[in-house]
């Protein structure tokens, strides 16, 4: 079994021969975009040898103003994709199916509604921890940020479709905003998820593959219970909601099982991780298990760790 039939049979729940492993980092900002990013997606695939890649998307949603008052969300257009503002994103998908579609099965990164929002939006000093208006604007005035979620639903679903149309096998939707101190669940259900749905029902009638990242400790999930994916990956270790409890509410193969900023893979020695590695595939079993992270993994660690826990997941 190659590695697109297995991550296919893991996704479907089917008979592996083995468990497959999804890992990824933020390269350093050099390696952000164009040849760089190519290069440094490549050189990551060789040292850690992952039976799926995905492709980091740095290309943070911009629009000309920043948003002072609630009336301005109105003024939002979706952003222009091919020949446009992510025409870079596609060329890196591009470049690296040439290199090694039908190898690997690629996911390009596909950042949720809510994150492209603060940053189409966000005045320089605001950062996404600390109180910001798209935040309170949602909670005071929700109605006065459709136009621009619309905007931006609009924009990712072209995103989404050109991603697949340059080579990518698959979309990694990473939603934020479903945190459970960042709003009450009636606001992220009725404002925030129809758009987030509408994505992936649009992106699953194109490609099967298909995996739903909810980012942020403490997320409520279920919400996310009847987003369309077939894999879904949190964070085990800041939600407390442990691997066989999610697979269980959503019904799908999970991506995930080890921490991605503390624990035996940023810190183990190398038996230590094969141990964690086999342990997690002992308690869940092999299928509809992708060994992976809670999310993305420190820029600065080791290649060499990352390849022992996907050599680990092989035996």
């Amino acid at each position: 079994m190659n590695k697109v039939k297995t991550f296919k049979a893991a996704l479907a729940g089917g008979p592996v021969d083995y468990v497959p492993s999804g890992f990824w980092l933020h390269f350093h900002e050099d390696d952000w975009f164009g040849d760089a990013a190519v290069r440094a997606h490549l050189d990551f695939y060789r040292e850690v040898d992952p039976d799926v890649l995905k492709v980091m998307n740095e290309y943070r949603y911009q629009m000309d103003t920043p948003i002072s008052r609630p009336e301005d969300w109105a003024t939002w257009r979706p952003l222009k994709t091919k020949g446009g503002y992510y025409q870079g994103q596609l060329d890196i998908i591009k470049a690296l199916a040439d290199k090694l579609g039908g190898e690997v099965p690629i996911l390009a990164t596909i950042h949720g509604v809510y994150i492209c929002a603060f940053h189409g939006g966000r005045r320089p000093e605001a950062t996404f921890d600390m109180p910001h208006l798209l935040t309170r604007h949602l909670k005071e005035c929700p109605e006065a940020v459709m136009p621009a979620f619309r905007a931006v639903t609009d924009a990712l679903i072209e995103l989404s479709l050109s991603c697949l149309e340059a080579g990518a096998s698959g979309i990694y939707y990473s939603s934020i905003g479903g945190e459970s101190d960042r709003f009450d669940e009636e606001t992220f259900t009725r404002y925030l998820k129809p758009f987030e749905t509408e994505i992936l029902d649009e992106i699953s009638r194109h490609t099967d593959e298909v995996v739903l990242h909810v980012c942020k400790p403490q997320p409520r999930l279920g919400p996310y219970a009847n987003y369309r994916a077939a894999a879904v990956n949190w964070a085990v270790h800041e939600s407390e909601v442990p691997l066989d409890a999610g697979a269980k509410l959503f019904g799908k193969t999970v991506l995930g099982g080890l921490d991605d900023r503390s624990g035996v893979l940023v810190d183990g020695t190398e038996e230590q991780i094969q141990i964690a590695v086999r342990d997690i595939i002992e308690r869940f079993g092999r299928q509809r298990l992708i060994l992976g992270a809670d999310c993305t993994l420190p820029t600065t660690i080791s290649t060499a760790r990352i390849r022992t826990a996907v050599d680990a997941a092989r035996m």
